[in-house]
């Protein structure tokens, strides 16, 4: 910080960081500065008072405030994704990401339905897994899996026997 140049004491990595923690306000943000502190209390006042420490907390405090639409972005992504038989692995894991990034959180009924409403291009599909039940989230990930794979296996079933021979 440019105003505590050249004031001893006030160069110190740690105080840099505790310094910039009290400019930091609101109900939003409040959670993340107290796990900083938590963090910085930890610290050895002389042994961890190096450069890092705080091109650390700048590292940390970039990840989690510089792309403020990130969230939303990730929203948009999640309710545009749908899944392209048979890459039910690609879904998932494009999906799980999204989810993760809009800050979903992963056993609710509405991150269950996003992942339904992907599926809208295959019903039968839809049809099939929602016949099995499906618990949480989890449960629905793997019980869309075992659905898919099997229709897979009916497809080359179906196109191996069609197939002309030699």
């Amino acid at each position: 910080m440019m105003a505590n140049q050249g004031i001893l004491g006030f160069e110190s990595p740690i105080r840099c960081v505790a310094i910039a923690l009290t400019f930091i306000k609101g109900p939003q943000v409040d959670g993340w500065v107290e796990g900083i502190l938590e963090g910085l209390e930890q610290l050895h006042p002389i042994n961890d008072n190096i450069e890092y420490t705080y091109l650390n907390f700048l590292s940390r405090f970039k990840s989690q405030f510089a792309d403020s639409t990130k969230q939303e972005v990730a929203q948009a992504s999640l309710d545009r994704l749908t899944f392209h038989f048979p890459n039910i692995d690609q879904y998932i894991s494009n999906f799980k990401m999204l989810a993760r990034k809009a800050r979903y959180t992963i056993g609710s009924w509405e991150l269950m339905n996003m992942f339904l409403k992907g599926l809208h291009t295959f019903p039968h599909i839809i049809k099939r897994i929602i016949d099995k039940s499906p618990s949480n989230y989890y449960n629905l990930k793997e019980k869309t899996i075992l659905v898919v794979k099997n229709q897979q296996l009916l497809r080359a079933i179906k196109n191996s026997s069609t197939a002309m021979p030699f």
